[in-house]
């Protein structure tokens, strides 16, 4: 029984020394305590050229030590985004073997890739307009791979799309969107679900982030602003009439709204009356219920 027993040892040893020489092996290659640099090898001896270009890409950038607390250490390997590399070597490459997200026409499968580290800021993006239509993230995102110099502003990437928007954009009265002073997302949250107005939050609350003067509180409020928003009077991304108003004459504009306007209003001229020479506060007033200071 002894000698029995000592013959089954050994191979006993034998096969356990090798599944462990294995799964080093294993490790090594696409294991979790390779570092980023090395983590590029497998990829890189056929990839060369899109591995020397992610490391220059803000992907490439992330460590593994700034996801200790939201990623419990998740290496940057190729395989966090393409899956499993094992059938694509043992096959020697080709469609199928590996998630190639450009030969990929699943949207929901793309973006929900992204979403996969991206959910704490972007949970809601199948909610979003960009999402219902069927839209995913390299719609946007194209210089993820790419090593370009320098950034491209978001408003470069929201034009090539967007082209009626721009167009408002070259009138007179107009955001300084061309200028560079602001952006589209400094208004528009693109990967949230939006308004009716396509703005975050309230109509209005989007603009009172930079026309903080016009939000309040008053003591005696302008209607139009808290119920309908600043869209009732004024175009928000560019208009012929002056201070972006939907209309050229100040009292037509008013008098859309205020049809039950006192009878001695009735003598003025809309081209010669500008309403705001007397209600002058015309977004709220602490003063007077009738704006008129």
């Amino acid at each position: 029984m002894k000698t029995t027993a000592k013959k089954m040892k050994l191979p006993l040893v034998i096969l356990l020394g090798f599944i462990g020489a294995v799964v080093i092996s294993m490790s090594c290659l696409y294991g979790a305590p390779l570092s980023t640099q090395e983590s590029y090898g497998v990829c890189a001896e056929c990839h060369d050229d899109v591995c020397a270009d992610f490391k220059l890409v803000r992907h490439g950038e992330i460590q593994a030590e700034k996801w200790a607390e939201t990623a419990q250490n998740v290496e940057i390997l190729c395989a966090n985004c393409h899956g499993d590399p094992a059938k694509h070597l043992d096959e020697g490459g080709g469609a199928g073997t590996i998630f190639a997200f450009k030969k990929t026409d699943d949207v929901q499968a793309k973006t929900t890739k992204c979403l996969n580290c991206h959910s704490g800021t972007r949970a809601r993006f199948f909610a979003s307009s960009h999402g219902k239509a069927a839209m995913d993230c390299t719609n946007c995102h194209t210089d993820l791979m790419s090593a370009i110099p320098g950034r491209k502003r978001p408003s470069k990437v929201c034009v090539s799309c967007h082209e009626d928007v721009v167009a408002q954009f070259q009138l007179n009265e107009r955001h300084r969107l061309q200028e560079g002073i602001m952006e589209c997302t400094i208004c528009h949250d693109q990967h949230a679900p939006s308004t009716g107005e396509r703005l975050g939050g309230f109509k209005h609350e989007a603009c009172f982030k930079c026309h903080t003067d016009k939000g309040g509180p008053f003591l005696y409020e302008h209607e139009a602003s808290r119920i309908e928003g600043c869209r009732a009077c004024h175009e928000v991304h560019g208009s012929p009439n002056k201070h972006m108003l939907t209309h050229q004459s100040v009292s037509d504009l008013c008098f859309s709204c205020h049809v039950m306007a006192p009878s001695f209003h009735a003598r003025f001229d809309s081209y010669s009356t500008n309403c705001t020479v007397c209600h002058a506060t015309v977004h709220g007033s602490n003063l007077s219920k009738i704006f008129l200071k």
